[in-house]
């Protein structure tokens, strides 16, 4: 909870700071606002000004020329080449970067000035701010609102995050002679608290996050009774919740044709109960491990470059791979008595196909393809089932093996681009096959995106 606090009050001296930021600053000149893949259509001409010399003198003359070309250059300044979450979908390391690609690392952000909204998936961005870039998105986490305060430049980047589902109730009942009170402390599901950090490292970059995740509902409660005689109280204490964070590293500054990037995630996932009471003089105190409580580490490295490329279309092919590993608590089953020891690894490989076309001057057409392959997983379990015997002690070993293919998934998408102005929308097959089950399947995963740019 202590945590949770700090990290708070680092978000508000971080948009007290941005508050502050002097808008009068000379703008920071960016070469990501104007990529050379989106042509924005030219403008006419405009007519030719009347000769200087009957005007003004001719030294005078370059001078007018050069403000009303800089003006017009702002006025057909062409969109950034940051793309909206329907782009990419397969998550190939070698495609152009997403809103939410730059959010996770932050010092991406800087330079930007930009809105973003996405009705379907509940997610919206700004970027703004001139030797600082002052960055806000709100999305969604499970059923509460999550909001995302960042500022930027060239050299770092940094934002926090939280959502916030907290409710406390006092209740107090008595009379003459007895008191009862009764203090309940509800954490909803999706209540969370993220810190990221990111930053170039010469041809590398550096990005790091920590987060605490509350992943169910959470009541803890304390109660008192007493009366002329006695007191006794008990508390009752739930833990449902996520502890860690994720290091990467990637080649993003330095990479001209193959991009990859490779991380670390770390996570404790903890289910528990704590039970004490007291009566007078005598304390009894009472701690349940739950059966999912278990520590999460998964390396993770991603690979993507380009196998095809013409002088508007390219073809990217990727590896997405990661090796999850789950390590239980000891805890007590039921079932199989007590199980000392029950871990969980595996290896899995996601090929992806990522292509995309310019056709015009207003058009960009893309799609991918992901093929998931459980290449190796592993789950081993040892538990006792004769305990209280310590003679007749009984050990049992499971040990299961699989290798798997899973779900080929697909998807296609267009952008339409005008001026400082775009539209992107895409669908992904299991959309396709019943369009009537509306954006989103039972997992929330989004099977149709659709959302707007508009560029500074």
């Amino acid at each position: 909870m202590k945590i949770k606090l700090i990290t708070l009050t680092a978000a508000a001296a971080l948009t007290v700071a941005m508050a502050q930021e002097n808008s009068d600053n000379v703008g920071l000149a960016s070469t990501d606002n104007a990529p050379a893949t989106e042509q924005a259509p030219a403008p006419a001409p405009a007519p030719a000004p009347a000769p200087a010399p009957q005007v003004a003198p001719a030294p005078a003359a370059p001078a007018p020329q050069a403000a009303t070309t800089a003006a017009t250059d702002t006025a057909t300044k062409k969109p950034a080449a940051l793309h909206g979450i329907s782009y990419n979908n397969v998550g190939n390391t070698a495609a152009e970067s997403t809103v939410a690609d730059n959010l996770n690392k932050p010092y991406k952000m800087a330079g930007s000035k930009f809105v973003y909204i996405e009705p379907t998936s509940a997610f919206s961005a700004v970027a703004f701010g001139d030797q600082s870039t002052k960055f806000i998105s709100f999305e969604m986490s499970n059923n509460l609102g999550l909001a995302t305060f960042g500022i930027a430049n060239r050299g770092f980047g940094a934002s926090i995050s939280y959502a916030l589902g907290k409710e406390i109730t006092f209740t107090k009942s008595r009379d003459a002679y007895e008191q009862t009170t009764e203090d309940e402390y509800t954490v909803s599901a999706g209540d969370i608290v993220r810190a990221r950090f990111a930053l170039p490292l010469g041809a590398f970059d550096l990005n790091a996050t920590l987060f605490w995740l509350t992943y169910q509902n959470e009541t803890s409660t304390s109660e008192e009774y007493k009366d002329s005689d006695d007191k006794t109280t008990t508390d009752v204490e739930n833990d449902f919740w996520d502890l860690g964070g994720k290091v990467s590293v990637s080649n993003d500054p330095s990479a001209k044709n193959i991009f990859w990037n490779a991380g670390v995630t770390f996570t404790r996932h903890e289910n528990s109960n704590e039970r004490e009471h007291k009566a007078g003089s005598t304390t009894s105190k009472t701690e349940t491990s739950g059966m999912d409580a278990h520590i999460y580490i998964q390396p993770e490295f991603n690979i993507g470059g380009t196998i095809l490329k013409g002088n508007r279309a390219r073809v990217l092919l990727g590896l997405n791979t990661r090796a999850p590993l789950k390590f239980y608590d000891e805890f007590d089953d039921d079932t199989r008595k007590n199980k000392d020891d029950f871990f969980t690894m595996g290896i899995y490989a996601v090929p992806n196909i990522f292509a995309e076309i310019k056709l015009g001057n207003c058009w960009h057409i893309y799609g991918g393809a992901d093929y998931t392959w459980a290449v190796f997983t592993m789950e081993s379990e040892e538990y006792i089932t004769d305990y209280n015997d310590e003679i007749d002690i009984v050990k049992n070993n499971i040990t299961r093996i699989r290798s798997l293919t899973g779900a080929t998934t697909v998807n296609l998408g267009a952008r339409f681009y005008y001026n400082n102005f775009a539209l992107e929308a895409s669908v992904e097959n299991t959309f396709y096959n019943n369009p009537f089950r509306g954006f989103a399947d039972g997992n929330n995963n989004i099977l149709a995106n659709f959302g707007g740019f508009i560029y500074f």
